[in-house]
């Protein structure tokens, strides 16, 4: 019954969508390097005046079901129990975005450096104002694709919140990672997968997954099982998991309500998306199919902690 209840739901959205936007338009787009980094450039503004002006744009971890602005330090707050209970000493975030994570980290931990690399200027530069303020955050400019920066076993842990589902190239971040990770190091994941094989994936949800991933500037969700095998493959040991897709509902409401006000006025919303960039105009996309697709477990939202258990392949 509630299968039911959230298909037709589903087909009443994307009709809403279809009274805005050409649908076959936002699902033809190859979203490439330089078409994220322009995506998080224009974004740079309205994620402040539309998520939180706090820099933490992640979803929040609502484990008691209700939005609170703490909420979006849930990640930042697992990983801080990594960091204390391994006694780590190096620690690296990939695509450190605007660097509100390893930023909190470092007021926490003094004695730990913490380094970051992420390819969008736009974001970046807030998280250099950041690492001023501290001694011990150092972001710089950088592809997680390729750590050549780094020495080889530089890092306790290396972790990454909701940019590694960027990647087309996922082997080839585990290599790196795996590389400059010290034997026994840790590389932690808050991540978004498809959470269905493709057999089970009715036309209706792959048209939202592809809305989803295109307006988000995603090339593709990948299976949370193919991820796992890709990192099996370059011998990491998954040492935990959790799924914590209900715990996100929370932020995502936020972003659903937005956006049916947006939808809700068809001619106006038309109109002023032939004004706004539409790296922007899109995400309003995403914002109102996603409690959806989570809902449905046609996407979910995984923790994953993995052990580095060799030096070499």
């Amino acid at each position: 019954m509630e299968s039911k209840v959230l298909e037709k739901e589903l087909e009443m959205k994307l009709d809403n969508i279809r009274k805005v936007f050409d649908v076959n338009k936002i699902i033809s787009l190859q979203p490439n390097s330089n078409y994220v980094k322009k995506y998080y450039k224009t974004n740079k503004i309205p994620y402040s005046i539309f998520h939180t002006n706090t820099d933490l744009i992640y979803m929040g971890i609502s484990r008691d079901g209700k939005f609170k602005e703490e909420d979006l330090l849930g990640a930042a707050k697992i990983i801080e129990e990594y960091v204390k209970n391994n006694n780590a000493s190096s620690v690296l975030e990939i695509a450190t975005g605007r660097g509100a994570n390893s930023f909190y980290l470092a007021k926490k931990f003094p004695d730990v450096k913490f380094y970051g690399v992420d390819i969008s200027e736009a974001q970046l530069s807030l998280a250099k104002k950041k690492s001023k303020k501290t001694k011990n955050y150092f972001p710089e400019f950088g592809d997680y694709h390729d750590l050549g920066r780094y020495e080889n076993e530089t890092f306790d842990i290396v972790f990454e919140v909701e940019a590694l589902c960027y990647s087309t190239e996922k082997g080839k971040v585990f290599l790196e990672v795996k590389r400059v990770l010290k034997k026994g190091g840790l590389f932690i994941l808050f991540d978004g997968y498809l959470n269905k094989q493709d057999s089970q994936i009715t036309d209706l949800e792959i048209i939202t997954k592809n809305l989803i991933e295109k307006s988000m500037a995603l090339s593709t969700f990948e299976s949370y099982q193919s991820f796992i095998n890709k990192a099996k493959l370059s011998n990491f040991e998954i040492i935990h998991e959790e799924n914590l897709s209900k715990f996100i509902l929370p932020t995502m409401y936020r972003f659903e309500n937005l956006a049916s006000k947006f939808f809700k006025h068809p001619y106006i919303a038309r109109i002023l998306s032939l004004f706004l960039p539409q790296e922007l105009a899109y995400n309003s996309v995403a914002g109102y199919l996603m409690p959806n697709a989570i809902k449905s477990n046609l996407l979910c939202y995984m923790l994953t902690v993995m052990k580095n258990i060799k030096n070499g392949l």
